[in-house]
């Protein structure tokens, strides 16, 4: 039997019977008419395709759930507040940290840099571990291996939706901060672990559901992914930073277990003592 859904807030009031794609596709409708902008029209300021528009216009209706994606690139064309077209979730919400001093920004920075100009060697170092696993493991694919370590340091993969990629960062850095893992989001939230890792790449296009869901469980504003104003943004990179300054922590020690097996590789394989 498949797990039911966590009841959140989100779930139990503001989507019930698309209440809220009503409300939301009913707000953007009424600007249109408003300002005198009409579907076609629509279409060209936002980048959106026409059948997404004439889907989302008939939720005001039928409830039907749209994507995070339409939401924020039509909000964003009819210049609408995303505050004001957005619902609290009824959750609680607790305050992001206070911003980083500049000393601790400038200490990250610097450190950043100098990782930055590691990868070079962490990458040789698993060339390295695939040469010296083949004896014992043949089908060792060391192309695959760099691939992986290459492709880890991506931010987001090309072709990727800039809304979703912005979104994925916000929720990720904000899940960091919280100090959870992917599986206890998943708990919190509701959310399958494989659409929470999916949302954070920027690789899954979420719906609005998904995106209060996440909201309510990271007790943040759900207007807070789709902002783009200078506050919103520089929130965003304060967050970025500390879940970098985070996750950095926690890797020290299996640097640490890294370089002493490398030293016991090195020993028991030239015979050098003590083994």
């Amino acid at each position: 039997m498949a797990k039911k859904t966590k009841e959140t807030q989100a779930n139990a009031k503001l989507f019930k019977d698309g209440l809220l794609y009503r409300n939301i596709s009913r707000t953007l409708i009424e600007q249109c008419t408003r300002i005198g902008i009409t579907t076609t029209t629509l279409s060209k300021l936002s980048g959106i395709h026409l059948s997404t528009i004439k889907y989302f216009r008939t939720s005001q209706r039928t409830g039907k759930p749209f994507s995070a994606a339409t939401f924020f690139g039509l909000t964003k064309a009819l210049q609408l507040d995303f505050d004001q077209v957005l619902p609290p979730h009824g959750g609680a919400l607790v305050p992001f940290p206070e911003p980083l001093t500049q000393k601790d920004v400038e200490s990250l920075l610097d450190a950043a840099r100098l990782l930055e100009t590691s990868k070079p060697d962490l990458l040789k170092l698993m060339r390295t571990l695939s040469d010296m696993a083949r004896p014992t493991n043949p089908a060792i694919d060391e192309t695959t291996a760099v691939f992986a370590a290459e492709a880890g340091f991506k931010v987001a993969p090309p072709g990727s939706l800039e809304s979703l990629i912005m979104i994925g960062r916000r929720v990720r850095s904000l899940r960091i901060v919280r100090g959870w893992g992917r599986g206890e989001l998943r708990t919190a939230s509701g959310v399958p672990f494989s659409s929470v890792f999916a949302i954070e790449a920027g690789l899954q296009n979420p719906s609005m559901q998904t995106l209060y869901q996440l909201a309510e469980a990271l007790s943040a504003p759900v207007s807070f992914f789709f902002k783009t104003d200078a506050e919103t943004e520089k929130d965003q990179l304060d967050l970025e930073r500390r879940a970098a300054s985070i996750i950095a922590s926690g890797q020290i020690g299996s640097v640490n277990e890294m370089l002493s097996t490398v030293e016991y590789l090195f020993r028991t394989s030239t015979g050098t003592p003590p083994y």
